[in-house]
């Protein structure tokens, strides 16, 4: 099957704020830290594709998000996480003393965007169904994550990522179009989330 998206196509680019009040017609999800790429299902090389080009990611990781796909070719945006460590469970020892296992991290791919499904280019689709269709077409797994997003209480989920270690979100529009390779207004990383004015 042809795609309708070139291997050239690089990632939209978020445009960085360090403030911003919480606007109306948005979602809020956690900005990841790792590397930003496309990643090409049934597309032959290169398998990912970050800003700049080609980019060198695990070969396993691909195939876990191959078989977790369910289509036959697609284009998914999102992040290569290097670190990722897992929460970990208390558990009792023998003597009843409670700990935490500490488990070693591991890559993983966390999906937020849907560029193309069998073919068909879902460029000029609005971001909320886009996302729609990513959930039916990539099931989540231990290597694949879905990035969660939020419509309301942008403020307070905001405060809560950055509890939970991720360093600021992103707020997206949600009728925005896919624009690839250009800074775009309609995605914002912002570091601090101020109540929307009346």
């Amino acid at each position: 099957m042809t795609t309708l998206l070139g291997a050239e196509i690089a990632p939209q680019r978020p445009r960085f704020v360090r403030e911003r009040a919480e606007p109306k017609g948005h979602i809020l999800e956690p900005e990841w830290a790792g590397t930003r790429v496309l990643v090409r299902i049934g597309q032959g090389e290169p398998r990912f594709r970050g800003y700049a080009g080609a980019v060198d990611g695990p070969r396993e990781l691909y195939d876990a998000i191959v078989a977790d796909a369910q289509c036959a070719t697609a284009v998914v945006d999102g992040v290569l996480v290097s670190d990722w460590r897992d929460e970990s469970d208390l558990e009792v020892d023998d003597e009843g003393n409670a700990y935490t296992r500490q488990y070693g991290g591991r890559r993983i791919f966390a999906a937020f965007d849907l560029l193309e499904v069998d073919g068909e280019s879902l460029l000029a689709v609005p971001l909320l169904e886009r996302r729609r269709h990513l959930e039916g077409v990539l099931r989540p797994s231990p290597n694949v994550r879905l990035t969660p997003f939020v419509t309301r209480g942008l403020r307070s989920w905001h405060d809560t990522l950055l509890a939970q270690g991720f360093r600021r979100a992103v707020l997206k529009n949600w009728n925005s179009t896919y624009a690839p390779g250009r800074t775009t207004d309609d995605w914002l990383v912002v570091e601090k989330l101020k109540t929307a004015m009346p």
